[in-house]
């Protein structure tokens, strides 16, 4: 499935994707890894429904320079990962129950340590 969404591949351009203050989400995937392939769909999904027309979608492979600072900044070691920058009233909010998404990608949503974004963990991924 060809994806839509753009792929970010550098800090300083995302920053400029993030400085107009909309919700931002991020897929972080990893070329060699099948449940990526698998949950990609999904995203594309979320990307192109009515309802999230608010909401800024991006790519990032974990292996450009924006995904090695992800991984590092977020202690990431397994994909596929969701991440949400730019969430209102993120303070306010602990963790999101797992939500089944698809076959066994179940998406498991908690603050990351700086509490500016959400990250997620997928029960399927790869390492």
């Amino acid at each position: 499935m060809p994806m839509k969404t753009e792929e970010i591949e550098t800090p300083e351009a995302f920053q400029a994707k993030l400085a107009d203050g909309k919700p931002t989400a991020v897929f972080l995937f990893w070329t060699e890894c099948g449940y990526c392939d698998d949950i990609a769909p999904f995203f594309e999904d979320q990307f192109q429904h009515d309802n999230h027309k608010h909401i800024e979608f991006f790519r990032v492979d974990k292996e450009s320079e924006l995904g090695r600072k992800f991984r590092a900044d977020y202690s990431i070691r397994a994909y596929p990962r969701f991440l949400v920058f730019n969430v209102p009233n993120i303070s306010g909010l602990s963790v999101v129950p797992g939500r089944r998404i698809h076959e066994d990608n179940t998406v498991i949503i908690e603050k990351g340590g700086d509490k500016q974004v959400l990250l997620s963990e997928t029960l399927a991924h790869c390492g």
